[in-house]
């Protein structure tokens, strides 16, 4: 008695790319846990006695960065200065942080209940390690008193950047959400709540410019 074969048919996937430009209509402010405080967190893990050395403060504002093209190895003004030349490297978004905000933008002006299909079929194209160089007129480092939950208030740098601009590319799946809708999405989401730091103070809000 001979074995039945069976056949799967498969269907390829033909998902359509695009490349987007978005522009800032407020200044954006890019501030990520950075390696000095990371170090303090875990040596408070683990019952280390602290460092009695001050910490070296540009290490602390380079560091709170993500870099295209990798973190620098040493950490001065004038460092920073340098890998802000756009020749040398270039400070970034990320393209995971970009694809969260177009979902909760599409729950929370109800395009849909749930942004699950939205995050399966459309996806956002950074560069190295996804991410998505900013180009922008100006750099400032903005000083701030914060609040922690527990302690007193301290003082944190800021890097903020006026003028900027990025350029990504997304690819998606024409059956599922059109390129109209995705665009609506993202300029909700560039609208209403925008990218990197301080989004609650408003900072980071875009608009799309190109599309090719």
């Amino acid at each position: 008695m001979s074995k039945k074969t069976e056949v799967i048919e498969f269907r390829p996937i033909e998902p359509r790319t695009v490349e987007i430009t978005i522009v800032g209509d407020t200044d954006l402010v890019l501030n990520k846990m950075n390696d000095v405080t990371t170090r303090q967190l875990t040596d408070a893990r683990k019952d280390k006695a602290k460092d009695l050395e001050k910490p070296n403060e540009w290490e602390g504002i380079i560091t709170s960065l993500h870099w295209l093209n990798g973190k620098p190895k040493e950490f001065s003004e004038e460092t920073l200065k340098e890998n802000l030349n756009p020749e040398v490297n270039a400070p970034c978004i990320t393209a995971f942080g970009l694809k969260k905000s177009f979902g909760e933008a599409l729950t929370r002006n109800k395009i849909s209940t749930y942004s699950t299909e939205f995050r399966a079929t459309v996806n956002v194209i950074g560069d190295k390690d996804n991410l998505i160089p900013i180009r922008f007129t100006e750099y400032h480092l903005d000083e701030k008193l914060m609040s922690p939950k527990k302690g007193a208030p301290v003082l944190v740098k800021l890097n903020r950047f006026s003028g900027w601009e990025a350029t990504f590319k997304i690819s998606f799946l024409e059956n599922v959400y059109s390129l109209e809708q995705i665009v609506n999405v993202i300029n909700l989401a560039g609208f209403g709540l925008g990218i990197g730091s301080g989004r609650s103070s408003d900072y980071g809000r875009y608009h799309i410019t190109d599309i090719k």
